[in-house]
């Protein structure tokens, strides 16, 4: 496995096919710190650490100073999200090593293990899976699969297809600081669309996309995730999918169904990340230039 020290995120695991490039924290996380074209990087990068959470529950909980951070990239949670959620991975990461990928492994929570299994196949999509392991009580949570993505970019959901006329189509969730005049979003009739601004007030939506399908554009460069939903019951008002953005960062967030976990058992949502031109995706352009 080829490696290299990138940037202030230490030593990363680094890999190249296809016409892509990826670059796996080793010393932190992990996060995918890169993915895009050997040129082009559209995963956000907070070098100078402006995310971050700190104070009496992490002071108890993991020792007194200490301060989860964003880091940015792809990363894996559990979801509900509260402040066990956040956990200070600031710690090298266990590796078993593959030719194109590899399982990268945080072990710094007190009771849940994550990790990050990569494969870049011949042609460039990368296959992420992510997996929550349960090492403590029983107790029922989902996946959730998060990549901070590059700023000025635009997502492009693709909203579910009526089946008939009695029925409805979608839900869309809101978070209680969102505006519902905020412009930064737009509901069309096949696509919604956020984008990534300046504007420093927080936006998140929520919804369940059938098709398992996401875009985020910058410029003529376009990340794609598919994430296919599994059968089963969701939270959040029944939402696999999640998007948040402010001044900083815009999140893709996919979850997986809620799951059940004893002690020692694991569960893991796949997603496979591939990078496109604009040009060859018309449908996603056509929703962008009304975005």
């Amino acid at each position: 496995m080829k490696t290299e020290n990138y940037k202030n995120y230490g030593k990363c695991a680094v890999f190249e096919r296809g016409g892509v490039k990826v670059m796996v924290t080793l010393d932190v996380g992990p996060r995918i710190i890169w993915f895009g074209t050997p040129e082009f990087n559209f995963m956000n990068e907070d070098i100078d650490r402006n995310v971050s959470k700190g104070g009496e529950y992490f002071d108890k909980t993991y020792g007194k100073g200490t301060t989860w951070y964003l880091y940015g990239g792809h990363r894996v949670w559990k979801s509900p999200e509260d402040l066990e959620t956040y956990t200070p991975d600031n710690f090298p990461v266990e590796v078993s090593e593959r030719a194109n990928g590899g399982t990268f492994v945080c072990r710094a929570a007190k009771n849940l293990d994550y990790s990050l299994d990569v494969e870049l196949a011949p042609d460039g999509k990368l296959t992420v899976r992510n997996t929550v392991a349960n090492k403590g009580e029983t107790r029922t949570l989902a996946v959730w699969a998060l990549t901070v993505a590059a700023k000025g970019g635009t997502l492009a959901l693709p909203l579910n297809d009526p089946t008939d006329d009695l029925n409805p189509v979608y839900n869309l969730v809101r978070w209680p600081y969102n505006d519902p005049h905020d412009a930064r979003l737009r509901v069309g009739e096949k696509f919604l669309t956020l984008r990534q601004t300046a504007r420093p007030e927080a936006i998140k939506i929520g919804t369940f996309a059938k098709k398992g399908e996401a875009y985020y554009a910058v410029g003529d460069k376009v990340m794609k995730w598919k994430c296919v939903p599994e059968e089963g019951e969701y939270g959040d008002f029944a939402c696999n999918f999640e998007s948040y953005t402010n001044a900083h960062i815009l999140e893709v967030e996919w979850l997986s169904r809620k799951v059940t976990l004893a002690a020692g058992e694991s569960h893991t949502m796949t997603e496979e990340l591939s990078v496109h031109d604009l040009a060859d995706l018309p449908d996603v352009a056509e929703a962008l230039a009304l975005a």
